[in-house]
């Protein structure tokens, strides 16, 4: 089994420098990360955090918040590159319909953010899926009106508000081959 080692920050957001409850806790992580876990087991696949750590707030407008890929640009600016695959745990964000971001492909860096959704099975799916942009894998497009697609309802990689963990076995060998878990060993 490939092991992938995660740095991980709950960074809690501020507004004007007054710092906002973070939602994210070290057991909250663990929690969510099991759920990771079951889900990537499917591929062999296990991610073990090598670091937690409480980060400054990231000070940033709430209406700037919902451009999902300057949050994460920022994020990933304020901390050195390194071997590790770097995740930022961050509260709720009003009107982003994502449940975080990554760069596809691990490019220019293995980094995503993964907002906070209030229960561990919902926050460990949008942290799988995450990951699996990290690993190479793109959304699930499906017409819901189609009675040919009803299975990939179920996919982790579905679009939108999904509770899905499928994978298929394509995407289990486009993973393994993935320039992240051949990094790891894989």
């Amino acid at each position: 089994m490939s092991s992938i080692l995660l740095k991980v920050y709950i960074t809690p957001f501020a507004e004007n420098g007054v710092k906002e409850a973070e939602k994210w806790s070290f057991d909250a992580a663990k929690a969510a990360l099991s759920v990771v876990n079951a889900t990537w087991s499917k591929a062999n696949i296990a991610f073990v955090i090598n670091d937690c750590a409480i980060d400054k707030p990231l000070d940033m407008k709430k209406s700037a918040r919902n451009d999902d890929r300057s949050v994460l640009d920022v994020l990933s600016l304020r901390h050195n590159l390194d071997n590790l695959v770097h995740i930022y745990l961050v509260n709720p964000i009003a009107n982003l319909i994502a449940g975080g971001s990554s760069y596809p492909d691990s490019d220019p860096e293995p980094a995503s953010f993964v907002q906070w959704y209030g229960n561990v099975d919902s926050n460990g799916r949008a942290w799988a899926h995450e990951l699996g942009h990290l690993m190479s894998l793109d959304h699930v497009d499906i017409d819901y009106a189609d009675e040919k697609q009803a299975a990939l309802r179920s996919n982790l990689m579905t679009k939108g508000l999904s509770m899905g963990r499928d994978l298929t076995d394509k995407q289990i060998a486009k993973v393994k081959a993935s320039k992240l878990v051949k990094r790891f060993g894989g």
